[in-house]
């Protein structure tokens, strides 16, 4: 049995680095537009680039998040995105929407792909065609319970990823519509409101 990895959240460069200084074995960040937390001050360019250079002075990873779904019009905008995180080598791109997991497998076959608890990932099947995907690794849904997940675990085809503590609402990962029927605010789009 390999040792877990502990994955920790970084709003901005100096979370992200008190999230290494504090034992962290990986940490999450997304830039300005195209992630799940959009409501917080996320990163430039500049910061994650000066995160990743840390996180490989120290034996760490940087996981981008990219993890909303796109509308039409976002598409060239979230490929300039890319362009400009391919070039930063992230050590995974953390994704959610189908069209954004083919443009990367198209034009940044590079970048190693993870699947977003936003996917609703949570049987064995399921974990089989993330694999056909190209995806290394999918973060499960959060009502997974800890026997599914054993199930799931012996013989999967990918890496798992479970969250141990964070925000449970009453839908499932993925396809809440609550925060927006509240007021606009979709959860899907990185600006929950958490009701």
């Amino acid at each position: 049995m390999t040792k877990p990895e502990l994955l920790a959240p970084a709003g901005n460069l100096s979370r992200g680095l008190t999230a290494f200084e504090a034992g962290a074995d990986a940490v999450y960040a997304g830039l300005k537009r195209f992630n799940a937390r959009e409501r917080t001050e996320n990163f430039t360019l500049n910061d994650l680039s000066r995160l990743i250079g840390a996180a490989r002075k120290t034996g760490k990873k940087v996981y981008a998040a990219m993890n909303t779904f796109l509308k039409e019009e976002e598409i060239p905008e979230a490929a300039a995105q890319l362009r400009d995180l391919a070039a930063l080598s992230p050590d995974a791109v953390i994704v959610q929407d189908l069209g954004l997991i083919r443009l990367i497998r198209e034009y940044f076959p590079g970048l190693t792909l993870h699947a977003s608890t936003q996917m609703g990932f949570h049987n064995s099947s399921g974990l089989e065609q993330a694999a056909r995907m190209g995806i290394r690794r999918v973060i499960l849904e959060r009502q997974t319970t800890l026997q599914e997940i054993g199930t799931m675990a012996s013989g999967a085809p990918v890496e798992l990823e479970v969250f141990v503590h964070g925000a449970l609402c009453c839908s499932l990962s993925g396809v809440c519509l609550f925060s927006s029927w509240l007021g606009g605010h979709s959860g899907n789009r990185g600006k929950c409101k958490q009701p």
